[in-house]
């Protein structure tokens, strides 16, 4: 037995295994008894044995010594081999195996999981499939980058060992190669030449695109070759090289297109998968007409489509691309959203402080409707229904009327403040960057101060009218002590706050999402030239209807959908068990103005009324804090900041705190007025 298997191991020995070899077998033999020798090439050894044989690179040594001292075995596994390689083909191999699929993320999920549960189909013929099966584990292409020049000379040796007349043309992989680049030209035609791309770029026309003369190139190229012409060969060559890049330009240029023109899973995974064949055709044309490539070029390309491969077939991996291709864009889309909420003057402060005071009334009102929807006592599904219902016209009266609601300014400001997070090892670029940073500080907290300023003399004023009109007040004195013990800050308000911040990031991408479904699907332009809208309303009418909604749809969207989020989750999380009552800063606010009037002035004096001032104040600040750090976080991996450019930016921003404090409260300091640049760093193109 060997002592390199191990003792539990159901590997067989490396004798067994050399010994067995046959290219006389069955080819799903054959296939299997590949897949156990690279097994047991990747498998580590004993703590006692000799460190080389300890990684794959050594065992593939010991391989290759112990076949040189018994040349029989020598010959059958390299006939075996040989023999793999001449009945097998390797087109899909190289033209598909480690590339993005044209599916969805469903699609794409659906099957990268049958993948991984369903077991491989025997004796196939697809070089590609074995793939699979031989380079399974996700650090195979690590030990592969680690064989040096000499062992893979060894290997080329091996599979060249005592070629007899009869497997003279075994090596079929030169004609595989050219043929994948056939095959990948074509699909790069299809794809490329698709409307979802071909609508983003400037040449629209099929014959002008470079995808379409890609194939055309191909062809003459390998016309030449046949020829044996050498110096026409090389301007062909040039010619082809000139068209990739003219593909990746076009790929480029629909990139950059898509937030004027939506986002699209289908879009991006054309995109995703137009590059990476690029990518690949460009390492098979290497492959095919560089006479010079080492042992360590083939070593480096088995490498990198053994990490292609472990990737595409990755669950994690496809969720964390399309995380990054697609909220890159949304994000990009709800920054120009958030520039409408920072204040950048000592004017556009108080205008600050009056919307936000406008917004205080508007969610007074909303918070005495959801306590006279309460006293209704409907079924628990009817009861979240209206309270979302009152949740949303509540927040959509404060965009109609112009008015803010702080809690929903730092999902949309983050966005607009990580499109500034570039270069900023540039001192002037980081300065001006802390500069936005203390105005977004300050604007937040002007938000804040006007929506409590008039929130609770508002449901005051609501509660003393309603308790006067019905004779007594709806809030009993029992009812207003539970309210207030509720409210308190050794309870769970700081968790309820917590879930209500995600709840306010959540409505931002599903307004961001809707703005870019807007645009995607060009409902602004339909509309204009519906024929029903313009002989309803006329042209002039119909024009400003399309503008209004484009304008509009995204806050409708974010607004209706954090309504239905705090009305309806309470009802579905008391269903399962798991309490959970909505602690936003200032409909807690009214909550608590309200309980205090109907509980009497000597509540005030007690410990739960303070406590539950403080659980409300600490209710901002989490709400506050969670949306924007959750949008931050998205913002910053959907634009790739680094940890070092994040660092600096933390620094610079305590630094500011030291020397101008008040900064990040009232318009004074160096950011007192911070105009937009012009021109802001961005890498949206």
């Amino acid at each position: 037995m060997d002592r390199f298997a191990g003792h539990r191991s159901a590997l067989p020995s490396l004798d067994l295994l050399a010994s067995s070899a046959s290219a006389s077998q069955p080819l799903e033999t054959r296939l299997q008894w590949l897949v156990d020798l690279v097994r047991w090439v990747r498998r580590p050894g004993h703590a006692d044995d000799n460190p080389e044989t300890q990684i794959p690179a050594g065992r593939l040594k010991r391989l290759f010594n112990v076949l040189d001292r018994n040349p029989a075995w020598k010959k059958q596994v390299a006939q075996t081999l040989r023999s793999i390689v001449r009945e097998t083909s390797a087109v899909d191999l190289f033209g598909a195996t480690g590339l993005p699929r044209q599916f969805g993320l469903i699609s794409e999920m659906i099957e990268r999981t049958g993948k991984k549960i369903l077991p491989a189909p025997p004796e196939s013929a697809e070089l590609g499939i074995l793939f699979d099966r031989v380079f399974s584990h996700r650090h195979d292409a690590d030990w592969i980058e680690q064989l040096d020049e000499a062992t893979l000379e060894r290997l080329g040796e091996l599979l060249c060992f005592e070629v007899s007349d009869d497997e003279k043309d075994w090596n079929s992989l030169s004609d595989d190669v050219e043929n994948a680049l056939f095959y990948l030209a074509a699909q790069l035609h299809i794809s490329g030449s698709a409307w979802a791309i071909r609508s983003r770029i400037k040449a629209q026309n099929v014959r002008e695109l470079p995808f379409f003369r890609l194939g055309t190139a191909l062809r003459a190229v390998m016309a030449t070759k046949e020829n044996h012409d050498t110096e026409t060969l090389a301007s062909d060559l040039n010619y082809l090289r000139t068209q990739v890049e003219a593909c990746h330009r076009a790929a480029d240029d629909a990139l950059g297109h898509l937030e004027h023109r939506g986002v699209s899973t289908e879009v991006v995974y054309q995109l995703a998968f137009v590059e990476a064949s690029l990518r690949r055709f460009e390492s098979l044309l290497e492959m095919a007409f560089n006479p010079y490539r080492s042992m360590t070029a083939i070593r480096d390309f088995v490498a990198l489509m053994v990490r292609e491969n472990r990737a595409r077939e990755s669950l994690r991996d496809l969720i964390k691309q399309n995380f990054r291709l697609m909220t890159r864009k949304l994000v990009e889309r709800n920054a120009e959203t958030g520039e409408h909420y920072i204040a950048r003057t000592p004017k556009q402060y108080g205008e600050m402080l009056l919307r936000a005071a406008g917004g205080g009334i508007i969610m007074a009102f909303t918070t005495w409707g959801k306590i006279i929807l309460l006293s209704w006592r409907l079924a628990a599904l009817w009861q979240g229904l209206v309270a979302s219902l009152n949740y949303s016209v509540g927040f959509v009266a404060i965009q109609l009327t112009g008015s803010t609601l702080a809690t929903k300014q730092p999902a949309n400001t983050a966005p607009a403040l990580a499109a500034r997070m570039h270069r900023v090892r540039d001192s002037d670029a980081l300065k001006a960057l802390v500069d936005e940073i203390v105005l977004l500080i300050r604007s937040q907290f002007a938000s804040v101060v006007g929506n409590l300023l008039l929130v609770v003399p508002t449901a005051w004023a609501i509660n003393f009218a309603v308790s006067w009109a019905r004779g007594n007040p709806l809030y009993s004195p029992q009812k207003a002590a539970m309210a207030i013990h509720s409210l308190s800050i050794l309870g769970p308000t700081p968790l309820y706050a917590a879930i209500t911040g995600v709840f306010l990031w959540a409505s931002s991408l599903i307004a961001a999402w809707a703005d870019n479904w807007f645009v995607f699907h060009h409902i602004g332009k339909a509309v204009e030239s519906d024929r029903r809208m313009m002989r309803l309303l006329g042209p002039s009418r119909t024009q400003r209807l399309s503008r209004y909604w484009e304008r509009n749809i995204a806050g409708f969207a974010g607004n209706v959908s954090f309504g239905f989020m705090l009305g309806i989750v309470p009802e579905l999380t008391m269903f399962a068990g798991l309490p959970f009552e909505v602690r936003h800063v200032t409909l807690s606010s009214s909550v608590l103005a309200i309980s205090t009037q109907s509980a009497g002035a000597a509540v005030m004096k007690t410990l739960p009324f303070w406590l539950a001032v403080i659980g409300t104040l600490s209710a901002g600040v989490i709400n506050v804090g969670v949306s924007f750090s959750m949008a931050m976080w998205v913002a910053i991996r959907a634009r790739g900041i680094q940890a070092p450019e994040r660092r600096a930016i933390y620094f610079a921003i305590f630094k500011r705190a030291l020397e101008e404090p008040l900064s990040f409260i009232l318009p004074v300091g160096s950011s007192g007025v911070v105009k937009i640049p012009e021109n802001p760093v961005t890498d949206s193109q």
